[in-house]
């Protein structure tokens, strides 16, 4: 119990979720300190708006686990994963 070989198991296996969790709460942080900004000049000052601009995301990314979900039991988990390629490929290009 508690052993130096079962710590570093457990960080190897859970690395990948510590650093996933650390940038989106950056993320909310970044967003946060960004708000007035955010709100003056793409939401005409409104604070409500902002943040429910910002809440969308948390509503997307449940939405978007489902269809990938599904779309990885039908089709196989390549066309899941290249969908998900394409959406940020698309997302990125957008904002550029």
């Amino acid at each position: 119990m508690g052993t130096a070989t079962d710590l570093q198991q457990l960080l190897r296996v859970y690395w990948a979720l510590l650093l996933g969790n650390m940038l989106e709460w950056y993320e909310f942080a970044v967003y946060g300190y960004l708000e007035v900004y955010l709100a003056k000049n793409f939401f005409s000052g409104s604070v409500l708006a902002t943040w429910l601009g910002f809440a969308t995301t948390f509503l997307a990314r449940p939405l978007g686990g489902l269809f990938l979900g599904l779309v990885g039991d039908t089709f196989g988990r390549s066309a899941s994963v290249n969908i998900s390629i394409v959406g940020m490929l698309v997302g990125t290009v957008g904002q550029g």
